[in-house]
């Protein structure tokens, strides 16, 4: 068990100062030796351009009172009415809650603990995470615990999709408002201000700078020009120390270090292979049943999309279009072409290669956006035997496929991309 303590640095950080002697980039391991940095400043890889670290002034102030601000909205958001419905005199209402006890409730068990991880649980695991932290880089207090929840805020950062719900939700109303009038309840404008909390808690987080506020500057090292496999050297993916080739932990964070991802693009082909095998349903079976006076009609996501250009909605069947279908497709052919290019392309053309990596790591999520148009209308649409909307099998096979996809981009090490102009065998 760690004492607590008063780790260096921590004045300065606390004024926004940052200063590292030297760090690898996470994206290409180019060493980069740091100036010292003010509040306000940052800085970018020399070799690929990626950010390597910025300095928020009063960086704890700003996580505390956007991450207080997030929970407090995120409580009202579960307290009021979410969206309302009524067709025909029959009226219906949902919670946030409803979304998920409906899908619970008509045994797509698989797909309410999607959505339940991704609306509820994730959620608030990375804003205690984040509330955490921030009081002890304030108080100047290290634990063992800090270890484990700045670990868990990196990880969880990806599969926050909050901003895709809510994009997922106005997609509904849109779907909607051709049959029935919609009430947009407190909790839809609470979850909205929760939305833009939480992404601005997001944006003044900076794993490198959280551990350097945490424990103080990286043992000294070291370094020449050229990546920190070159010389011998292991840059840690979590707090950005530089250690050597025979360290096995960083002293600093202490994360397992690797010079390369083990097995990388074997793992990424085969997350990819199984996202493709599962597309197939996804986009051949109905990811929607529709009930109406006693006609059930299955609805594919091709086929809401025509619908939706039907109703002259150009704007959601094109959100719709690119999220669910082409977003997927690229990004399948992406990182197929990605493995391609470490195997068997040229030694040119780096920083393209790894902004297409960017690309693939970006889009991903977006195209949850269908399964939570499914989710919220499955909850909300239930007017018994004149209406009602359940989830078709294809919501759990593309569900799958999206996350698959994710974890294939995460999977993938770009430093690989790399590796080649060095002349480096791995």
């Amino acid at each position: 068990m760690l004492s607590d303590r008063e780790p260096n640095g921590v004045t300065e950080m606390s004024s926004g100062k940052y200063h590292e002697q030297a760090t690898a980039c996470d994206h290409c391991d180019w060493v980069n030796v740091l100036p010292p940095l003010q509040a306000g400043e940052q800085h970018d890889c020399a070799r690929c351009g990626h950010l390597i670290v910025k300095c928020h002034p009063n960086a704890p102030q700003q996580l505390l009172s956007n991450g207080c601000s997030a929970v407090l909205m995120f409580i009202m958001s579960l307290c009021f009415v979410f969206l309302g419905f009524s067709s025909q005199g029959s009226h219906q209402q949902i919670t946030l809650l409803d979304c998920i006890y409906g899908l619970m409730g008509e045994h797509y068990i698989s797909l309410g603990i999607i959505v339940t991880l991704s609306l509820l649980v994730l959620p608030v695991i990375y804003l205690t995470a984040v509330l955490l932290t921030a009081l002890a880089m304030r108080q100047g207090k290290l634990r063992a615990i800090h270890y484990g929840l700045t670990h868990t805020i990196n990880a969880l950062k990806p599969w926050l999709m909050v901003d895709v719900f809510l994009l997922g939700g106005l997609v509904a109303l849109v779907k909607l408002q051709s049959l029935a009038e919609i009430e947009l309840g407190l909790s839809f404008w609470a979850f909205c201000v929760f939305t833009i909390c939480l992404f601005r808690t997001i944006s003044f987080v900076d794993k490198r700078w959280i551990w350097h506020c945490l424990c103080g500057p990286a043992p000294t090292v070291a370094v020449r020009s050229g990546s920190a496999l070159s010389q011998g050297l292991k840059g840690c993916q979590y707090c950005g120390a530089l250690m050597t080739a025979q360290t096995h932990k960083c002293t600093r964070c202490h994360h397992v270090l690797h010079q390369r991802q083990q097995g990388s693009l074997n793992n990424t082909l085969a997350l990819l292979f199984a996202s493709c095998v599962l597309y197939l349903p996804a986009n051949l079976f109905p990811i929607m049943i529709t009930t109406f006076l006693g006609t059930s009609e299955p609805s594919t996501i091709m086929g809401g999309v025509i619908l939706l250009w039907g109703m002259k909605s150009y704007l959601v069947a094109g959100v719709i279009f690119v999220a669910s279908i082409l977003v997927p497709v690229m990004k399948i052919l992406m990182l197929f072409w990605l493995c391609w290019q470490i195997r068997f392309g040229c030694r040119e053309y780096e920083k393209p290669t790894q902004r297409i990596y960017h690309i693939t790591e970006f889009i991903g999520r977006w195209s949850m956006v269908d399964v939570f148009v499914v989710a919220i209308l499955s909850a909300l649409v239930q007017l018994g035997a004149m209406m009602n909307i359940i989830p078709g099998i294809a919501a759990i096979s593309f569900a799958a496929v999206v996350i698959l996809t994710m974890l294939a981009a995460m999977s993938f090490d770009s430093r690989l991309i790399w590796d080649k102009s060095e002349e480096i065998t791995t």
